[in-house]
């Protein structure tokens, strides 16, 4: 993410997953409480990868955090991705330090398959930091 963050790479943003959406690439959705405030966005990627294969990428807003609103929404997302988009692989590249989406990882099924990436969609990222958790449907 650029920081700081401005207008412009919101506008820019919105109008790449517009693009990936229409040719099948990326689904984005928001999780919204009760009167309409964003509590996070999620978002399921890559499936242009290889087939059967998505990503699942996410961010919740500080105030929503440590209430169950990402393992909820990864567990929904992970679903949909089986049933309506054939996913027969689900991911998630979690830094290695982010504890918090290492636990959502480990509530929603996902395990920890050893294999160490570079930050995804991060041009230049060479650092292995980045660690991966995959499910796939029963």
């Amino acid at each position: 993410m650029p920081s700081p963050y401005h207008r412009e790479d919101a506008l820019s943003y919105l109008h790449k997953c517009e693009q990936e959406r229409a040719e099948g690439k990326t689904f984005n959705f928001l999780a919204v409480d009760g009167s309409n405030r964003i509590l996070g966005s999620f978002g399921l990627m890559e499936l242009d990868k290889a087939p059967g294969y998505g990503e699942i990428g996410y961010w919740v807003a500080k105030e929503a955090r440590g209430k169950g609103v990402a393992t909820r929404a990864v567990a929904l997302l992970r679903d949909w991705a089986a049933t309506e988009k054939g996913c027969e692989l689900v991911e998630l590249v979690i830094h290695q330090e982010n504890g918090l989406s290492i636990r959502v990882a480990e509530r929603t099924g996902f395990l920890d398959t050893g294999e160490r990436r570079p930050a995804p969609r991060r041009e230049g990222a060479t650092a292995l930091d980045h660690e991966v958790y995959a499910w796939r449907p029963a």
